[in-house]
């Protein structure tokens, strides 16, 4: 038992002699506090020194140690004037990190906390290229899944809160126009197409408007020619592109417009073929003429034409 015990204590002097003296180089009693503080974890005695402290680590490019200098500034001098300048150089040391939705969020804590900083604009054009870099870099994948098929994609968030922060800034205009071609992307064609009409009408001088309404019918006439065909959908979105195409006869988005319209022009043609053929089938000979008679009168330069005209001359016996 006595052995036990020597050592036991043998230990226990082992670890005062070669740990206190390392522990006591950074913990220091605080006979105010009544307790023990590490003078790495506390700040300066000012939230100008500690700022001062912080830009001078982040200019040596030292980001890791830089954000907790910042960090400092935010956690214990939350309402000076240096604070809404120290959560944007947090921002920015996650950049330098390599962290760039994490810098987002920390630049919208500027925004939210601080909107009366002189920072919001150049923080809202950096918020925008954050999410034109979640948008065009390479698409993630896992055990061959593309994760986006799993998560919202970030430029989702990133461009509403864009178009949120500065509703009627030129950068908003770009964000909208890139949320709409996110969404066509992602075929939530519907969401895309309310994006590409808001834009419209609520930039109506934006440089954005010819290729928006061009997108918004592409996107009217992607919905209408899915499984489910929807007469509305191909209403509107050939009238959207009839209207383009009066509008901007020379643009260059024109030419792709004509051949979208032919497409429609083709996908209704053929619905009302297969309406014809259904009662062919049926022996419903007058039903069917009927909408043979359609398809060969409305939609003439349709290939579908010629087999509605050969239905109509093979029903003639009959």
């Amino acid at each position: 038992m006595r052995k036990g015990i020597l050592l036991i204590s043998g230990v226990l002097c082992f670890f005062v002699i070669t740990i206190q003296p390392s522990a006591y180089s950074f913990w220091i009693w605080s006979p105010k506090t009544n307790k023990w503080r590490n003078p790495g974890y506390s700040p300066l005695a000012s939230p100008q020194a500690q700022f001062k402290k912080a830009k001078e680590v982040y200019d040596a490019g030292k980001y890791p140690s830089a954000l907790k200098e910042f960090k400092k500034v935010i956690a214990h001098f939350p309402d000076s004037k240096q604070a809404p300048e120290a959560q944007y150089y947090i921002g920015k040391d996650y950049e330098k990190l390599g962290n760039p939705y994490q810098a987002f969020k920390e630049y919208q804590k500027v925004i939210d906390s601080y909107p009366y900083s002189g920072r919001i604009g150049e923080i809202v054009s950096l918020q925008y290229k954050i999410g034109e870099y979640f948008l065009t870099r390479d698409k993630k994948k896992w055990l061959g899944i593309n994760l986006n098929d799993l998560f919202e994609h970030p430029s989702i968030e990133i461009f509403k809160k864009v178009i949120s922060n500065a509703p009627y800034s030129d950068t908003a205009q770009s964000a909208q126009y890139k949320l709409g071609l996110l969404y066509k992307e992602l075929a939530r064609y519907q969401e895309a197409a309310g994006t590409f009409r808001e834009l419209i009408e609520k930039y109506p001088d934006s440089e954005w408007i010819e290729p928006a309404r061009y997108q918004l019918a592409a996107c009217s006439s992607k919905a209408s020619l899915g499984a489910e065909y929807d007469q509305q959908l191909t209403k509107e979105a050939k009238e959207q592109f009839q209207e383009f195409v009066s509008k901007h006869p020379d643009a260059e988005l024109t030419k792709d417009a004509q051949k979208e319209l032919s497409l429609l022009r083709d996908k209704e043609a053929e619905k009302h073929f297969k309406i014809g053929e259904f009662y062919f089938k049926q022996k419903d000979f007058k039903s069917a003429g009927v909408y043979y008679n359609y398809v060969k009168n409305h939609y003439p330069v349709s290939d579908l034409a010629d087999k509605a005209g050969n239905r109509l001359e093979e029903m003639k016996g009959k």
